[in-house]
């Protein structure tokens, strides 16, 4: 595999190449549990109407390869593109959310232990807050997560659903014509938690005119306008840990 062309690192050190032809990419990394992670949650999005790419190979030795989904990145659409795009990453988060039988738990009970075992590893990089954060310590945050994970955990039972987990732009794609969602990627933190978990993602996400100029604050209303505010922040503070 050679020849297959590099097109990602992400943050967690995985490189992902796609093949000359195109239809399929190779993701490979030393994290073989989360790479093991998403290959489980793919196998399961084939058996439900959400768009993802198919499991074609896999490897223990961390390498998982997959079909390529159609479509663009919701992160790369032209300017005046954002109120459709918008209305349809909000139409799939319905399908999404009202999957039914999702074997895959991302509850506070897991992800605030989760979060807890990241800080104390040394896995979380604080030089990435979000700005409202930035300047502050993960043991500081961790602190406030935990503080607030009783007033979460009320509301999470009421709004539980199956969650993208990372719910972010470069993470949905779209068909560049209609604007509807072809399918999703990173899907290893997809699993049952409060909908915020996504819609606080999002709502972050459109809300950046740096990495999103095609969005911005009337986008990113639109998503609030479906959501608590203080579970939306909640979110965003959870997701600092990952």
């Amino acid at each position: 595999m050679d020849d297959w062309t590099p097109v990602t690192t992400g943050l967690s050190g995985a490189l992902v190449r796609r093949s000359p032809d195109g239809r399929h990419h190779r993701k490979s990394s030393l994290d073989t549990t989360a790479l093991a992670a998403e290959r489980d949650r793919l196998l399961w999005l084939a058996t439900t109407p959400v768009g993802a790419p198919e499991v074609v190979d896999w490897s223990d030795t961390g390498a998982l390869v997959t079909t390529t989904l159609p479509g663009v990145p919701a992160s790369d659409l032209p300017q005046g593109a954002a109120p459709t795009a918008i209305a349809n990453l909000l139409a799939f988060l319905d399908v999404l959310h009202a999957l039914p039988d999702c074997p895959f738990d991302r509850r506070l009970a897991v992800t605030v232990p989760e979060a807890a075992a990241n800080t104390a590893a040394g896995l979380v990089d604080e030089s990435d807050f979000d700005d409202v954060r930035a300047g502050r310590t993960a043991a500081e945050l961790l602190d406030l997560l935990r503080a607030g994970r009783d007033r979460a955990a009320a509301g999470e039972e009421r709004d539980l659903a199956v969650c993208h987990g990372d719910f972010s732009l470069p993470n949905v794609l779209l068909d560049p014509d209609t604007l509807r969602v072809t399918g999703v990627l990173d899907v290893g933190r997809l699993g049952l938690a409060d909908r915020h978990q996504d819609l606080a993602l999002l709502a972050r996400s459109a809300g950046d005119p740096d990495l999103n100029p095609a969005y911005g604050a009337g986008p990113a209303r639109e998503v609030l306008a479906r959501t608590d505010p203080w579970r939306v922040e909640y979110y965003q503070l959870l997701d600092e840990f990952f």
